[in-house]
């Protein structure tokens, strides 16, 4: 999932701007906030992967502000278009006018879901397996597992222990887009998802295991799966 912070002092642009992000099954909105004071304050531990900022703010300009929200993608979204020039010179991701047309934003979906892949660190996991060390492909994993302060790869026929990653919410951000959080300790390949179970709520997988569904994590999966 990719993480979307919005930063803007209008309250109807950042509600247009939120109904734009929700038809996007692949963003996850983490917060809605006034001032890029009022998002270092609130945000909590849960970072974002793009900000979408607007220029006009009351305390401070977008584009100075920007040098602090530097360890973000970074889409300016403003009423004024002279600051394009500026924008891009400190790499922003793009630059939207308001109003956002619906149009107009799937460019602007499509350019980020570009620039966070091709900043992807690993293409295949090294795993140990058999007192060695392999690499397997993203597409052989059916899930990941973190149990016993490891993370398991599961595959159709094996299970391995992953190298490198402790942290299952660093994995998580290091993956392609069609690994799926639906739980604090399961990361799912959706390509692998067998139906979904109401009772006990949970996920079966092609391999016939049955994953539970965190409660935190229902809503984005039912928001994935479009059930």
């Amino acid at each position: 999932m990719i993480k979307v912070a919005i930063i803007d002092d209008e309250y109807y642009a950042r509600e247009s701007l939120k109904d734009l992000i929700e038809e996007m099954t692949s963003f996850e909105i983490i917060g809605c906030f006034e001032s890029v004071e009022d998002f270092f304050k609130n945000k909590k531990k849960n970072d974002p992967d793009v900000v979408f900022l607007d220029i006009e703010l009351p305390k401070t300009n977008g584009i100075k502000a920007s040098k602090y929200l530097d360890k973000y993608e970074i889409v300016f979204v403003t009423a004024y278009s002279e600051y394009a020039v500026d924008a891009f010179e400190i790499n922003a991701v793009d630059y939207l006018t308001k109003p956002v047309s619906e149009i107009r934003f799937i460019e602007t979906v499509n350019r980020i879901e570009a620039k966070l892949n091709s900043k992807k660190r690993i293409n295949r996991i090294a795993v140990d397996y058999n007192n060695e060390i392999i690499f397997l492909d993203f597409d052989e994993i059916y899930y990941f597992e973190y149990f016993n302060k490891s993370i398991l790869v599961i595959t159709k026929d094996n299970e391995y222990i992953l190298k490198h990653y402790k942290n299952i919410g660093k994995l998580e951000k290091d993956l392609p887009l069609n690994f799926l959080r639906i739980h604090k300790s399961y990361i799912v390949n959706l390509d692998y998802i067998e139906k979904f179970i109401k009772d006990p709520i949970s996920l079966q997988m092609k391999n016939e295991k049955i994953l539970p569904i965190g409660k935190t994590h229902l809503r984005e999966v039912k928001k994935i799966l479009k059930i």
